[in-house]
């Protein structure tokens, strides 16, 4: 009878075509089907069995597929009949990894998904590879450390596992189960294979910290019971860890195992000022109170009174310092919550440092909540006192750092504040004019400063005559003369040519849309007083007064543009395109189309003389004119 339907389903099976015949055999392997399986196989080419099959985001063997849906018959069956490349390494897609695994082995996939009568029979009878590595270098002991299978951890290092391959940064299996929570496995490494609790990966972090990044308790008293030291090479102390983030049953853990008394203190500082930190979702005055009383009687319990401040008193902080004693601290609860928030910011800057990502967030945030309180010059020295932190230290600038700036220079505005203050503006395009040197985020920060020059030219009257405004305007000058263009669209804008446009690209800042609205002739006006070119132009040879005669919309700012333009700054209305037209030309409207007729009226003598070179096509690159000039008669 079995011979029979064998012979059915091998007689069916060539009636199909070669990919039906892969699909038959792969679908009986994910579906379990041994018997239906090996009859394929039987008349199939043996050297094909370890051919790789696709399936989802999955490329593998059948060895590979058979492990993966844990069909042990199958597994079975395929070593003793075929002989497949049990080393024979496939892609796969678990459901509980965000990644796809590339280069696994059978025996790595049968280690992940927890089935270990698979994995005796891929060690025992087929010899694989206990210490085979997938280009990420995880290993199956990896894969077991990661599932938190005691288990197959031990029959593994039975089998000649190397526990000490790691990933790369040296990442090891001791740190994946800590981050893990598996305490089973984190015992069994330190206790009977005498791992080294205080080996550190390429950023100085020890288990004790992936441990903390895992939210275990137990895992961390573990791991401090077995002799982890709170230390860290490049990174933050475990401890301190804790403290920042505010979990306080994490750092009560390390109550019996800290150093010194002083880094308990230091903890309790700090978990205070995680409390206070206004921009923490553990936000709470009445924790923040407690623990830094806690940390000032612990201080005078053990005669460890603070050291003198070294950092002198700055206006940012209104010129107050670090609280010495537990006195000077309570008598500034009496204060408002304000004073106890740059207590937490002064903490934070002496135990942590000024470089601190940590810190400088602080900082900034605090900044943002003055802004929302409309405090602007508070809000402004908090920001620019981050700023000057990160040029002083080389830290880099995230691409929308600046951008903030005008953000609140527009909301300032917007709310009818008179004086913004000049050393911000100043302070942001000395930033900008280094970014746009080193050619960081380039057309991002070439915006930001178009749109703060959008902001300079709508501050106040009072505010524009001020003498403070001159080194502003001295900058401009600079920026203007460096000529600077967009690089990520093929017409390579500059200023000026961006002041023409209609709308604002790419901006979700409601109060920046509010203000900078484009076309807009106080931006014009100020970069043409600050030196721009009047009719500079763009890849296509468009000049500023081509894209404003385009607009269609708003013309009477449309023509008061093109008197400006023309009648105050001397725009030439016959300067041609590369397609040879001149903004008359290039209009579309009636209005713009006469407007621009009645600045024609009758041309200069130089510019009739270079349309005639132009029209007559007269050779004149070969002789050598001055650069001016040749520019001078291409514009026609």
């Amino acid at each position: 009878m079995h011979a029979c339907y064998g012979n059915f389903h091998a007689g069916m099976f060539f009636k199909y075509s070669r990919e039906k015949q892969e699909e038959l055999m792969h679908r009986a392997t994910r579906q379990g089907h041994a018997f239906s399986l090996e009859t394929y196989l039987n008349y199939y080419t043996e050297k094909n069995i370890n051919q790789q099959y696709v399936y989802g985001r999955s490329k593998w063997t059948l060895l590979i597929a058979a492990c993966f849906y844990r069909h042990e018959n199958i597994v079975r069956m395929l070593m003793h009949r075929f002989k497949p490349d049990v080393d024979a390494v496939g892609n796969i897609k678990l459901d509980f990894v965000h990644d796809i695994m590339y280069s696994v082995s059978p025996l790595w996939v049968a280690v992940a998904v927890g089935h270990f009568a698979i994995v005796k029979l891929l060690v025992e009878e087929g010899n694989a590879n206990v210490n085979h590595l997938s280009i990420t270098r995880s290993s199956p002991l990896r894969a077991a450390s990661y599932i938190g299978r005691l288990d197959i951890v031990r029959y593994l290092i039975m089998h000649g596992a190397d526990m000490k391959l790691v990933r790369d940064g040296n990442y090891t299996n001791l740190m994946l189960s800590a981050y893990r929570g598996h305490t089973h496995i984190v015992e069994y490494f330190l206790d009977k294979l005498g791992w080294d609790p205080n080996e550190f990966d390429r950023d100085g972090r020890t288990a004790l910290h992936y441990g903390m990044d895992g939210d275990s308790v137990e895992v961390v008293r573990l791991l401090l019971k077995y002799g982890t030291k709170n230390i860290s090479h490049n990174a933050i102390s475990p401890l301190m860890l804790a403290a920042l983030e505010a979990r306080e049953n994490l750092v009560d853990a390390f109550e019996k195992y800290c150093c010194s008394d002083m880094e308990w203190i230091e903890a309790r500082e700090i978990l205070g000022a995680t409390y206070a930190n206004i921009e923490s979702k553990n936000y709470n005055i009445d924790k923040a109170i407690e623990h830094i009383t806690i940390a000032y009687k612990w201080r005078i319990e053990k005669n460890l009174p603070k050291a003198s401040p070294s950092i002198l008193p700055i206006e940012v902080f209104n010129y107050s310092q670090e609280c010495q004693t537990l006195d000077e601290f309570n008598h500034i609860l009496f204060e408002s919550n304000t004073r106890l928030h740059i207590e937490s910011l002064l903490i934070q800057e002496r135990l942590l440092g000024q470089k601190n990502k940590r810190y400088r967030h602080a900082v900034r945030f605090y900044g943002t909540v003055l802004a929302d309180a409309n405090q602007y010059h508070a809000s402004l020295q908090f920001w620019l006192y981050e700023l000057n932190i990160r040029r002083e230290h080389n830290i880099n600038f995230d691409k929308w750092h600046l951008r903030g700036f005008v953000h609140i220079f527009s909301k300032m505005i917007k709310n009818n504040v008179d004086i913004i203050s000049e050393k911000a503006i100043l302070e942001i395009l000395k930033a900008l004019n280094d970014e746009l040197a080193n050619g960081s985020s380039n057309d991002h920060n070439l915006f930001t400063l178009f749109y703060l020059i959008t902001v300079i030219s709508h501050a106040s009257e009072e505010q524009r005559l001020s003498t403070y405004m001159i080194d502003i305007y001295r900058k401009l000058v600079i920026f203007v003369r460096t000529n600077y263009t967009t690089q990520e669209n093929s017409q390579h804008w500059t200023l000026l040519h961006l002041s023409m446009m209609v709308g604002v690209q790419g901006l979700n800042d409601n109060h920046i849309i509010t203000l900078c609205k484009y076309p807009c002739h106080k931006t014009i006006g100020l970069l043409l007083q600050c030196g721009a070119n009047v009719d500079t132009v763009d890849s296509k040879r468009n000049t500023p007064l081509h894209l404003i005669a385009q607009r269609t919309c708003d013309i009477d700012t449309v023509l008061f543009i093109i008197d400006m333009l023309c009648n105050t700054f001397g725009a030439h209305s016959d300067c041609v395109n590369d397609q040879g037209e001149t903004p008359l030309e290039t209009a579309s409207n009636i209005r713009v189309k006469e407007h621009l007729r009645k600045k024609i009226g009758v041309g200069q003598l130089k510019c009739l003389c270079a349309r005639f070179i132009q029209q007559t096509k007269v050779v004149f690159q070969d002789y050598h004119f001055p650069l001016t000039l040749v520019n001078f008669i291409e514009k026609h």
